[in-house]
């Protein structure tokens, strides 16, 4: 697999990663399925063991759930609807059928990219000045970036 990078520019005083993202949703359409392709933001969260989504965009693409399992969050523990989705990042790699949890979801995005991706990955938040950078590559490099090193 080819390397793939993508960096976002973002003020220093911005207080989550928020990045584009688009979802492929499978959905059917009388006696067919097709998938159809939802723009959204996703937070950056390292604290989330897997990727999730929020009702609100669940249930506006009318997802049916595929599991459920239980979630303990900063909220407590609870019963969460599981679905498939296929989420393509920035830099346009695909994660297909992966399984997303059910939360209450944010005003600032309806997709939380947990550590089910960012573990395929090589990522880095630095800070210069007046600004933030987050980038990423898939897949990772497999060697440890170490800045003591450097």
């Amino acid at each position: 697999m080819d390397t793939k990078s993508f960096s976002i520019k973002l003020p220093v005083n911005k207080p989550a990663i928020i990045l584009d993202v688009e979802l492929h949703i499978p959905v059917i359409d009388g006696n067919f399925e097709k998938i159809i392709t939802v723009k959204s933001k996703a937070l950056i969260d390292t604290g989330a063991n897997s990727s999730c989504i929020s009702k609100r965009l669940a249930s506006a693409c009318q997802l049916r759930p595929v599991s459920a399992l239980k979630m303990i969050s900063a909220h407590g523990m609870s019963i969460a609807q599981v679905y498939e989705v296929s989420i393509s990042l920035p830099n346009d790699t695909v994660f297909s059928s992966l399984s997303v949890v059910e939360v209450e979801g944010s005003r600032l995005f309806d997709v939380i990219i947990g550590m089910d991706i960012l573990s395929k990955s090589d990522f880095a938040f630095s800070l210069n000045n007046n600004e933030s950078c987050f980038s990423m590559r898939i897949p990772s490099k497999k060697e440890v970036i170490d800045f003591t090193k450097m």
